[in-house]
């Protein structure tokens, strides 16, 4: 669960020099009672919409063993950071509640919680980087076999957690929103505001994405409707954000996910999202039918539902407008413009393939 207010790691650092060796000892006492920090440094700083720090430690006591010799302290220590309380909360959310009882493999976490006093919201995971491991890239997309094998994991938290008991009133997960309610929903509002949205489309982005979809009142109409189409659909646990830059892979071909958001919502959401936002502009062409049949056939087999094609398909589909929109919209401080605009390409080319106008008139 979150932290409680009178948590002994609190208050959560908010700059970097604060991110010492009496603070991660308090924090990792949180999982590892026996252990103490004796020493802390940090070796770089990684920015974005969260930060990255990577801190080289020394411990010692009972459970020393299993802390690494490098740690990543990941949390809100940028300008825009107040604004994004909600999403480091999502994060703390998945590690500290939710990863222990889904089958998505992910970094080992030792520490996470939010400080009600502050925007901040703090994981302490293994570092990842070593021998064997690889991150993905955006601006290198996957091979069909890669991407298959991601749709065989996200299909067995999928149905891990269809239509779960905890989604109900009074639930532990009932509070998990999907992308179009609460916080989400804010999110795209603060982006379709007409003067905000023309300035994103004049950049490189929006010379990538043909004219007729990049129509801000067809956007609007077109997130609201499917909104509503997966408020009516059967609800799983999604990662939130699969794009290649929040995924690796392991030493052992095993696909792995970081950075989750995760979102209570429709399968389609997701698998649309990934197949896109990781294949070629031409390959996918070829390959979505094969791997959405992955994912469907994966799903059924990890005692999910079984989905007719013909509604599977056009779900699939319809919910190409949520990646096209958030790469259109997507901040440079978040991701760089050469990665906003490969996945707008690919995101853009995908719905003139499939006519997403007529789709979501």
């Amino acid at each position: 669960m979150l932290e409680p207010s009178d948590s002994p790691s609190l208050p959560l650092p908010v700059t970097l020099e604060q991110v010492d060796a009496g603070w991660l000892t308090r924090a990792v006492r949180q999982r590892l009672p026996g252990v103490t920090i004796t020493s802390a440094t940090i070796e770089d700083v990684l920015y974005g919409t969260s930060t990255k720090i990577r801190v080289r430690v020394e411990a010692c006591g009972e459970g020393a063993g299993s802390i690494d010799e490098t740690l990543i302290v990941k949390g809100g220590f940028e300008r825009h950071s107040p604004l994004m309380a909600a999403m480091y909360a999502n994060e703390v959310r998945f590690y500290a509640d939710i990863q222990s009882e889904i089958p998505m493999p992910s970094p080992r976490c030792y520490f996470a919680g939010v400080d009600p006093a502050s925007h901040q919201g703090i994981v302490i995971l293994e570092d990842l980087r070593r021998p064997g491991i690889e991150f993905c890239d955006a601006l290198r997309p996957h091979s069909y076999d890669r991407i298959a094998r991601r749709m065989e994991t996200m299909a067995a938290y999928h149905a891990a957690t269809w239509q779960s008991k905890h989604f109900a009133p009074g639930g532990r997960w009932a509070d998990i929103q999907s992308r179009f309610d609460g916080w989400g929903l804010e999110y795209m509002r603060r982006y379709l505001e007409p003067a905000t949205w023309e300035t994103y489309m004049a950049l490189p982005r929006g010379a990538a994405v043909a004219s007729r979809l990049k129509n801000r009142s067809w956007m609007e109409r077109a997130l609201a409707a499917i909104g509503e189409i997966q408020h009516r659909q059967p609800r799983c646990l999604v990662h939130g954000d699969t794009h290649l830059g929040n995924l690796y892979v392991g030493a052992d071909g095993t696909p792995g996910y970081f950075d989750a958001q995760v979102a209570q919502t429709a399968w389609h959401h997701e698998v649309s999202y990934h197949i896109t936002c990781a294949s070629d502009l031409a390959d996918r062409r070829a390959w979505e039918q094969g791997l959405l049949r992955v994912y469907l056939d994966s799903l059924e087999a990890g005692g999910g539902p079984t989905l007719a094609w013909e509604d599977a398909w056009l779900d699939y589909r319809r919910s190409l407008v949520w990646g096209l929109f958030i790469f259109l919209i997507n901040q440079t401080q978040f991701q760089t413009e050469a990665v906003n605009t490969a996945y707008a390409a690919r995101f853009g080319q995908a719905a003139l393939d499939h006519d997403l106008r007529e789709l979501l008139p």
